[in-house]
């Protein structure tokens, strides 16, 4: 009986269209047989054609029966959800099947495999080289951004509970990032920044890098506490708002007045800015293994550097940069 359609499925007198436009993709959701579908196909192809002078395409144009095969749309699937042992009560205070043949998105798999390749290499999770020569909450925030999002851009899709997987895997990405740049062991990373927190009234396991502000509170930077639960009805913001920043990179980094190879502040030396004609001048240190400041510049994909008069020395007499020097004028009279 569960097996059973609550409904007619071909109901000569029952016809629905739904209808879905995002640019120039739209797509055509409609009850009924096949050949209503061809000749609605037809009939519009003439319509776009005269009207609009828009040209349907051969490659993405097709019609497909949503219970056997998925229609691809906008990066998602459309199919109906088959479930057939699903209950949810109702108002009245029966249990009705809710999920059965309606329509619903599902995510991919050739997607979600996509995303997973890009923190793993021979199928185990790595560190990404870019982000070493960044502090530890900057890591932390870059994953939970780029998980964030992809979690939050498919909230739709009742396959959600399969991002499990790549969460697992950015999950490892993530403190093999932060030993790699402290040459210590993954474990010792795991044992410092895990902590629990709350995520949609639910506790969770994930890691917190807090930075510490003299006279404030410490900034926290999180990875996890995100829900994977379905939300039909979820809203996506798709078009934040921009925000706009009062001050350039290069000149928030000037202002800090802090050489970025070995810390010395303004107390200590002069400081000056280094720039490079272009980014290509990087190239040219192949074969041999780069200067540490040619790997900074090419992690961050910047043309200028911050350098104190003694590195900026060193950098034209083509000696290697030191990594640490005084910070104060209390630690040169020490």
């Amino acid at each position: 009986m569960q097996q059973l359609p609550a409904l007619h499925p071909r109901d000569p007198d029952w016809r629905r269209l739904k209808y879905s436009r995002s640019a120039a993709d739209f797509g055509v959701a409609c009850t009924g047989p096949q050949s209503e579908a061809e000749a609605l196909q037809r009939a519009g192809a003439p319509f776009l054609r005269e009207e609009p002078g828009l040209k349907l395409s051969a490659a993405k144009t097709l019609i497909t029966h949503a219970r056997s095969q998925a229609a691809p749309f906008l990066g998602d699937e459309i199919t109906t959800m088959p479930s057939a042992t699903k209950h949810r009560r109702s108002q009245d205070r029966f249990k009705r099947r809710s999920s059965t043949g309606k329509v619903a998105r599902r995510v991919p798999g050739a997607v979600m495999l996509e995303q997973r390749k890009r923190s793993q290499q021979a199928g185990k999770p790595v560190q990404r080289t870019k982000l070493l020569q960044e502090r530890d909450c900057t890591s932390s925030a870059t994953y939970q951004l780029a998980y964030r999002r992809l979690v939050n851009d498919d909230r739709h899709a009742y396959t959600l509970h399969r991002f499990k997987t790549l969460k697992q895997t950015m999950e490892a990405a993530l403190p093999k990032t932060v030993a790699s740049k402290h040459k210590t062991a993954v474990g010792h990373i795991d044992r410092k920044y895990r902590a629990p927190m709350q995520g949609a009234g639910a506790p969770y396991r994930g890691l917190r890098a807090p930075v510490e502000r003299a006279g404030k509170d410490p900034l926290l930077a999180l990875w996890g506490g995100i829900p994977l639960k379905w939300d039909s009805k979820a809203s996506l913001h798709d078009q934040p708002r921009p925000s706009w920043q009062s001050r350039a990179e290069l000149e928030k980094r000037r202002l800090a007045q802090v050489c970025e190879p070995c810390g010395a502040t303004r107390m200590t030396d002069q400081l000056e800015v280094h720039q490079l004609r272009a980014l290509t001048d990087l190239h040219k240190y192949q074969g041999r293994d780069q200067p540490r400041w040619v790997k900074m510049r090419a992690a961050r994909r910047r043309k200028s550097i911050v350098l104190c008069h003694s590195c900026q020395v060193d950098l034209h007499a083509g000696r290697p940069l030191q990594t640490q020097r005084a910070r104060s004028r209390t630690q040169l009279l020490r």
